[in-house]
């Protein structure tokens, strides 16, 4: 006759409710960092890490709901060395899509046990192109909704993967994460609601779809972190075209937009009234004449009252046409005009 397992000392018993409060007041400081921010860009970034310590995982990865195409897009992932968005369909094809889809938690212990995947739903995939193309190898993961309010409208999805040492993901890391969960999902449905700190020059983006308020406040925080232009952050990080920036920020304008053509030159009569530290404080650049009384300017801040003013008077044409041009096209315009005088 087998005896049963003896009863955990209360040696154990004491380091294991040790560990719960410790977990408990981690979390606790956590939850606080994070209603304490008004900028989403912030809580994405700089908790990624502590929540990571937190939890006790190697990766996580954070993705919020794109309503309009109904995906999932990646907004962190550590661990990844990569700014492209990882897009997932709202549906079982992954563990994630699977999690937005029912809206339920999942701890699964062996991600590549389709047996496993099975019980808990026959039609459930693990989507392995991540971990292809990473070399990483996703064995476990706790998985939860964001979901926000009476409706329990979806908001994102928060994705643990692979708990440091041996050990996997127990009830107490559920729990925990069903109160981050809350309280994350909470945060995002009150910046999105409110735009918080949404750049507002850039706000046409997010109104036509181009980018989402979320992604253009990531962009805007890690512009401030990397010191550069958001307009370079969004080009060169975030991958959009300069040319749908510039269409969508001129539509807003209710202005053409006027790109940098390579075959474009610059005018040499328009040149003399011009210098290039003024024309870069202005942010305003004669395109070229239009007919015998017009000309064609282009400005990226065609809403400056006082640099039109200024406009008027450095050219005094009967028309003025205005179009609307990136910060990026008239930084070329302006070497055209300016080829010999840099830093001038």
């Amino acid at each position: 006759m087998t005896r049963p397992d003896p009863a955990p000392s209360r040696q154990a018993q004491l380091a294991t409710l040790e560990a719960k409060l410790d977990f408990a007041k981690r979390l606790q400081a956590l939850t606080n960092k994070i209603h304490a921010t008004d900028n989403i860009a912030q809580i994405m970034i700089d908790l990624a890490p502590e929540i990571c310590e937190l939890f006790q995982c190697e990766r996580l990865t954070l993705y919020v709901v794109d309503k309009d195409r109904a995906l999932l897009v990646s907004k962190v992932k550590t661990g990844i060395d990569s700014n492209e968005d990882l897009v997932l369909p709202i549906d079982k094809q992954s563990i994630a899509g699977f999690v937005a889809l029912t809206r339920q938690t999942l701890r699964i212990n062996n991600l590549n046990d389709p047996e496993e995947l099975k019980r808990i739903d026959p039609g459930l995939q693990f989507n392995q192109q991540v971990d292809q193309a990473t070399g990483f190898r996703s064995e476990h993961m706790l998985v939860a909704p964001l979901l926000q309010g009476l409706g329990k409208e979806l908001v994102g999805v928060l994705q643990l993967i692979n708990q440091r040492g041996d050990a996997q993901f127990d009830s107490v890391s559920e729990d925990g994460l069903a109160q981050l969960s809350a309280v994350l999902a909470l945060a995002f449905f009150q910046r999105i609601k409110t735009g918080a700190l949404l750049p507002k020059r850039y706000e046409a983006l997010a109104e036509q779809g181009v980018i989402s308020s979320l992604e253009l406040e990531l962009a805007q925080r890690w512009a401030q972190r990397k010191n550069k232009d958001l307009e370079q952050v969004l080009v060169e990080d975030f991958k959009l075209p300069l040319a749908r920036i510039g269409q969508a920020l001129a539509k807003a304008t209710k202005l053409p937009y006027q790109p940098y053509e390579s075959s474009w030159r610059a005018d040499p009569e328009l040149v003399k009234r011009l210098t290039r530290a003024g024309s870069q404080q202005c942010q305003w650049l004669p395109w070229g004449r239009e007919g015998h009384m017009g000309m064609v300017v282009v400005s990226t801040e065609p809403e400056n009252r006082f640099s039109i003013e200024n406009l008027r008077r450095a050219f005094p044409y009967n028309e003025v046409r205005l179009r609307y041009t990136t910060r990026t096209d008239f930084g070329l315009m302006l070497e055209k005009y300016f080829p010999s005088a840099k830093g001038a």
